[in-house]
C-alpha cells in the first residue's frame, strides 16, 4: 500500500511541461510489483505564465493543457486491478478557473491506448456505470469497441436515454419559458 500511495501522490502534483516526466517513471522498476490500485483524485494542469500581448502576437507557444500520459505508465504496472481517476484540481479555491478541469482530446487518447495496453484492469462496466449513476450531463457515450459485460452495457444504455430524456426535457422548459415571456 506504501508503493501505490507514494506513486498516486507523485501523479497528484506532477505539473505537465514542468515536472521531470522521469519524477514517475523511475520509481516504477520498485513499485510495479506491489501496485494493484491507484486512486488519483486530482491531475494539475501545466502552469501558465503570463503572456503579453506582443509575445502572444508574436505566435509563441503556449503550454499545453494536456495531463500526464497515463500510456507510459499503465502497461508497466503488471498487477493494476482497479484505477479511479479525477481530471481536475482540488482545493483551487479563489483561483478558480473552468481550464482547470479540462479533459482534453489528447488526455482521452492517452488513456483509452494506457487502458487498452493494460490487460489486468477488472471489468470497467461495472465502475464506469457506478461513475455514471451520478452524472446527469452524458447524452452520448459509444460502447461499440468497449469490453464490457452485456449487463453493464445495458445498465449504461439505459443511464444515457434517462440523461437524454433530461436534457430534452431542459431545452423544451428553456423553450417554453422563453416563449411565455
Amino acid at each position: 500500500m506504501f508503493f501505490e500511495r507514494h506513486l498516486e501522490n507523485i501523479l497528484k502534483f506532477y505539473i505537465p511541461d514542468t515536472t521531470n516526466p522521469n519524477e514517475v517513471l523511475d520509481l516504477i522498476p520498485l513499485c510495479k510489483e506491489y501496485v494493484k490500485k491507484l486512486e488519483i483524485d486530482q491531475f494539475l494542469p501545466p502552469v501558465k505564465e503570463d503572456v503579453s500581448d506582443t509575445e502572444s502576437d508574436a505566435g509563441i507557444d503556449e503550454p499545453s493543457m494536456d495531463h500526464f500520459d497515463l500510456s507510459l505508465l499503465l502497461p508497466v504496472l503488471p498487477h493494476l486491478e482497479e484505477l479511479h481517476l479525477s481530471y481536475g484540481v482540488k482545493d483551487c479555491g479563489m483561483n478558480f478557473e473552468w481550464n482547470l478541469f479540462e479533459f482534453t482530446y489528447r488526455d482521452c487518447c492517452s488513456l483509452a491506448n494506457a487502458i487498452k495496453k493494460c490487460p489486468t484492469l477488472k471489468d470497467g462496466g461495472k465502475q464506469l456505470l457506478e461513475g455514471m449513476s451520478d452524472n446527469k450531463t452524458v447524452v452520448e457515450f459509444d460502447l461499440r469497441l468497449a469490453e464490457v459485460g452485456q449487463e453493464s452495457e445495458y445498465l449504461i444504455n439505459q443511464t444515457i436515454k434517462a440523461n437524454q430524456e433530461l436534457a430534452r426535457l431542459r431545452n423544451l422548459h428553456l423553450h417554453h419559458v422563453t416563449w411565455t415571456k
